[in-house]
C-alpha cells in the first residue's frame, strides 16, 4: 500500500518548471512506456487523451473570447446645445454590456470601467472534463510486429485506457478607459489581469480482456503503481500522475478606435478597429502569442425603448493563436430611466485547424443600473447554446462604469 501511494505521487511539477500549456501533454513524462515484461525493451506512446490538449494554449486563447472585452460605447450619450454652448445628456438606454452600438461617447467625454468575469470550464465537445477518456492498443503495431508469435498473440488484444479528471478556471479583470476625440470618433484602451488555475488527475490502466497477460508498463515508467488495489492490484499494469498549478499576471492590452460614419432612419453604422498586444504570458495561458487585429462593423438603432444591435468582426491572428470570426446580435431595452435589460447571442467560429472551439454560440442576459450620477453597475450571465469546444455551463461577469 505504501509503495502504491509513493508511486502515485511521483513526477510532481511546479508552475515555474513546466508552463501550464504543457502540463497535460507532459503527464506521465509525455509518453507511456509499455512492453511484454516490465524490464524488457520498451514501446513508447503518447496518451491520446493528452494529445487533445497539445494546442491548449491556442485553444484557451480563443476560449477566453467567450468573455469579450466590455463595450467601450459608454452608457450615456451627449449632444451639443448651441444656444448654451454645452453638451446635454441624451435620453437613451444604458447600452449593452459586450456589444458595441454605433454612436460614440461624444467630444471630450471620458469613461472608465472595471469588469470581472469568472469561467469554470465544464465540458470538452460535450464530454465532462472530469470524465475524459481515451483507449488505444497497449503496444503499437510496429513494436508488436517485432515480437515472437506467442507474445504477439497474448498482447494483441491488450488495451491502454487513460482516464483524465481535469479542472480549469479563469478569473479575468478588465480595466478600461475610453475618450471621445470628436463627436464621431472615440478611442479606448483595456488591460486585463488574469488568473488561471488548472488541476488534473490521470490514471492509465492496461486492460487484458482474455486474462492471459501480454503487456505491462516498463519499470522506468514515471508513476507506475506497485502494490495497488482494485483495477491496479497487478503490479506494472497501472500508472498515475497529477498536478495542481496556477498562474497570475497581466493579460493582453486592447487598443480600440471607433468611427461613427453613417446615420439613417432605420440604422446607424460605425466601424471599429481593435489591436491586441500580447502583454500576457501565452505559455501560462494568460494571453495570446502574437498581436491580433480585429475589424468590426457595428449596426444599431434606437426605436423608442428598444435598441437592437449587430456586431460583425474577424480576429486576424497568427497560426499559433487561431483566427476567428466573431459576432454579437441582440437588443437592449430601457425598462426605466435607471434600468436597462439586454439579451444577446454571441458567436465565435474558428478556422477549424485546431479542432477545438470551431463553432461556439453563447446566450447572454444582462442588466445595467444607474444608481446615481453617471455611475453604471451591471451584471451578465452566459449560457452555452451548443456544446462545441471547451465550454462552461455558466459564465458570470460584473461591471462598473463611470462617465466624466
Amino acid at each position: 500500500m505504501v509503495a502504491g501511494l509513493l508511486s502515485a505521487c511521483v513526477l510532481l511539477r511546479g508552475a515555474q518548471a513546466v508552463p501550464l500549456a504543457d502540463q497535460i501533454p507532459d503527464l506521465f513524462g509525455g509518453t507511456l512506456a509499455t512492453s511484454i515484461t516490465p524490464r524488457d525493451l520498451t514501446d513508447a506512446q503518447r496518451p491520446r487523451v493528452a494529445d487533445r490538449f497539445r494546442g491548449l494554449s491556442a485553444a484557451l486563447s480563443v476560449a477566453r473570447s467567450q468573455v469579450p472585452v466590455p463595450s467601450a460605447s459608454g452608457a450615456f450619450g451627449f449632444e451639443l446645445v448651441p444656444a448654451f454652448d454645452a453638451y446635454e445628456r441624451v435620453s437613451q438606454s444604458l447600452g449593452p454590456s459586450f456589444a458595441e452600438r454605433a454612436p460614440t461617447l461624444g467630444r471630450h467625454q471620458w469613461t472608465v470601467s472595471v469588469s470581472y468575469a469568472h469561467i469554470d470550464f465544464d465540458t470538452l465537445d460535450g464530454t465532462p472534463l472530469s470524465r475524459l477518456q481515451s483507449a488505444q492498443p497497449a503496444l503499437s503495431a510496429g513494436f508488436l510486429a517485432k515480437l515472437p508469435p506467442l507474445d504477439q498473440q497474448r498482447a494483441r488484444d491488450n488495451v491502454l485506457d487513460v482516464n483524465l479528471d481535469l479542472g480549469l478556471q479563469f478569473d479575468l479583470l478588465f480595466l478600461t478607459a475610453a475618450f471621445g476625440v470628436t463627436d464621431t470618433i472615440d478611442v479606448s484602451a483595456t488591460l486585463s489581469i488574469n488568473r488561471v488555475h488548472m488541476r488534473a488527475v490521470a490514471t492509465a490502466i492496461i486492460q487484458d480482456p482474455n486474462g492471459d497477460g501480454g503487456a505491462f508498463f516498463s519499470g522506468t515508467q514515471p508513476g507506475v503503481v506497485m502494490g495497488g488495489s482494485g483495477a491496479c492490484k497487478t503490479d506494472f499494469t497501472c500508472a498515475r500522475d497529477h498536478f495542481d498549478e496556477s498562474a497570475t499576471g497581466t493579460g493582453d492590452l486592447w487598443l480600440r478606435s471607433k468611427w461613427h460614419l453613417y446615420d439613417a432612419t432605420f440604422v446607424d453604422l460605425a466601424v471599429v478597429g481593435v489591436l491586441t498586444l500580447p502583454t500576457g504570458n501565452a505559455d501560462n495561458l494568460l494571453g495570446f502569442h502574437d498581436p491580433t487585429f480585429t475589424p468590426w462593423l457595428i449596426a444599431s438603432k434606437t426605436f423608442g425603448r428598444i435598441s437592437p444591435h449587430l456586431n460583425l468582426g474577424y480576429a486576424f491572428r497568427s497560426h499559433a493563436d487561431v483566427s476567428q470570426a466573431q459576432w454579437i446580435t441582440g437588443a437592449d431595452v430601457r425598462a426605466a430611466t435607471w434600468l436597462t435589460l439586454a439579451g444577446d447571442f454571441l458567436g465565435y467560429r474558428d478556422d477549424g485547424s485546431d479542432g477545438i472551439n470551431d463553432d461556439v454560440v453563447q446566450w447572454a442576459m444582462s442588466f445595467r443600473v444607474n444608481p446615481f450620477g453617471q455611475l453604471v453597475l451591471g451584471g451578465v450571465v452566459q449560457f452555452p447554446v451548443n456544446r462545441d469546444g471547451l465550454r462552461a455551463d455558466i459564465i458570470y461577469t460584473v461591471q462598473a462604469e463611470q462617465t466624466f
